[in-house]
């Protein structure tokens, strides 16, 4: 019997396989579809005209927000390389509170009930990132050759292809706002996301009551309650005492003690579980429930909006933000084929001369060169670090 991963490396070969096979005998670029292993692009000019035209019609608008950009995106990267060092901190002194760095890699990294959350945060965030890229470009006057879709193994991406020698001759600061415009765009998301989440109750008042209960959206494998509860399970009573909300749960599980008998009244009828062990203080108890969410139900104006409608738009919620908010630090980072070693080399340049070289064993080295590479073996292994400690010393849960 073949295990999930396995199952989904087949089905990934047998995809890629087939898609290799298909452009063979059909030349799927005459189509505008760029076949290559493991990585399918399709590459349009369509998406032109309306790049010029949002960002002709006020490109001194686009202008400002681009000069507003540079410093909001290095702000997120600053406050991401804050939180990474305080993650590393964190696995050497207090284990516990550490998490790895780890890519969504559905059925190990993340189930694939998160998953399908998760890819609709990435869709929207990469279209937002590119359509912010095409528009300050356009805004600045660099002509759009294309711009498109791709899929990378099994992750979505898409892409604005700006005319490099057209770039090259813009000045520093109209780079600067092209290229920081797609992380400033990310963060402006995650915001909103944040700000939609802080107050989702409020949102959602017209058409839903307050929460009832607790829907359940994941469950640790090493617990007592893997198998007996399953995603999307709505938590409403422990030993008869209600359970309205995530942190009415939390404030439960304060007094429950390892190998307690705990009866849960849930969509499912009832079902007995045993406490676990706490692995993040073992003197406490631990039913494995992972990111519980409220849940509402509907006014009867509003019953076809359906009881799950708000934990499906709160999850996307969730995934925008995060993923948003990654995508903003990581793409900020110098690290080769992302905008911030772009802007880093844009900024080496306008204040290293070319002809500098700094000496290192009696060898002249390129001082341009030596800060970029520097800088990107930095950051490649601070985010290893961040990948590898904690991965270490705490493990991980799937998302």
């Amino acid at each position: 019997m073949l295990t999930e991963w396995q199952l989904v490396l087949v089905a990934l070969l047998i995809f890629w396989g087939g898609l290799m096979v298909a452009d063979k005998m059909f030349n799927l670029e005459k189509y505008g579809f760029n076949v290559l292993p493991f990585l399918l692009i399709c590459r349009t000019t369509k998406l032109n005209n309306f790049l010029s035209k949002t960002a002709l019609k006020a490109p001194r608008a686009w202008r400002v927000m681009g000069d507003v950009s540079i410093p909001l995106s290095y702000s997120a990267l600053g406050y991401g390389v804050y939180l990474l060092s305080l993650n590393l901190l964190n696995a050497f002194f207090r284990p516990q509170q550490a998490s790895p760095v780890i890519p969504l890699i559905p059925g190990i990294t993340i189930t694939w009930f998160s998953f399908i959350y998760a890819l609709v945060g990435i869709v929207v965030t990469l279209a937002f990132h590119e359509l912010a890229h095409g528009i300050a470009a356009r805004a600045e006057g660099v002509p759009i050759k294309s711009s498109g879709v791709l899929l990378l193994l099994f992750l979505p991406g898409g892409f604005v292809e700006i005319d490099e020698e057209a770039m090259e001759k813009v000045r520093t600061r109209s780079k600067l706002r092209i290229l920081s415009s797609g992380s400033a765009v990310n963060v402006a998301t995650a915001l909103i996301a944040l700000l939609l989440i802080a107050n989702f109750q409020a949102v959602i008042s017209p058409w839903y009551g307050p929460s009832v209960g607790v829907v359940i959206t994941n469950v640790d494998p090493q617990s007592f309650a893997y198998g007996k509860l399953v995603p999307s399970t709505v938590l409403f009573a422990i030993n008869g005492t209600p359970i309205w909300s995530p942190l009415a749960l939390d404030i439960y599980l304060l007094n429950v003690k390892p190998f307690d008998t705990l009866n849960l009244t849930t969509s499912m009828g009832e079902i007995t579980i045993t406490a676990g062990i706490n692995p993040k203080a073992p003197y406490k108890g631990y039913i494995g429930i992972l990111y519980p969410q409220p849940f509402y139900l509907p006014y009867p104006s509003s019953w076809w909006l359906g009881h799950m409608f708000p934990n499906h738009v709160y999850m996307v919620l969730q995934w925008m933000f995060i993923v948003s908010f990654s995508v903003s630090i990581v793409n900020m980072m110098p690290i080769p084929a992302f905008d911030g070693d772009k802007i880093l080399q844009e900024v080496v340049s306008s204040f290293v001369a070319e002809e500098k070289k700094t000496s290192i064993l009696r060898k002249g080295i390129s001082t341009r060169k030596l800060i970029v590479n520097l800088a990107r073996a930095t950051a490649i292994c601070f985010l290893a670090l961040n990948f590898i400690v904690p991965l270490l010393v705490a493990g991980f849960t799937p998302l």
